[in-house]
């Protein structure tokens, strides 16, 4: 993938995490129902090791990034 892409892709995951927030989900509910989506092997799940795990990590940074925006 090609660096403009994955910088792309994460402001877009940052951006749908604060939509999300500021449209009143459950932002945790949803980044557990994600994580879940990537750990099981669910239709939604794309990649395999290490990817999975990356997936998930990415998740979480994008949160924490959030997190550190909103305050």
């Amino acid at each position: 993938m090609s660096k403009d892409r994955e910088v792309a892709l994460e402001q877009a995951l940052i951006a749908v995490i604060a939509a999300a927030e500021h449209s009143g989900v459950d932002v945790q509910a949803l980044l557990n129902s994600a994580n879940g989506l990537i750990v099981g092997h669910s239709p939604f799940r794309r990649v395999e090791h290490p990817y999975v795990t990356m997936a998930c990590q990415e998740i979480s940074e994008a949160h924490a990034t959030v997190l550190t925006l909103k305050s």
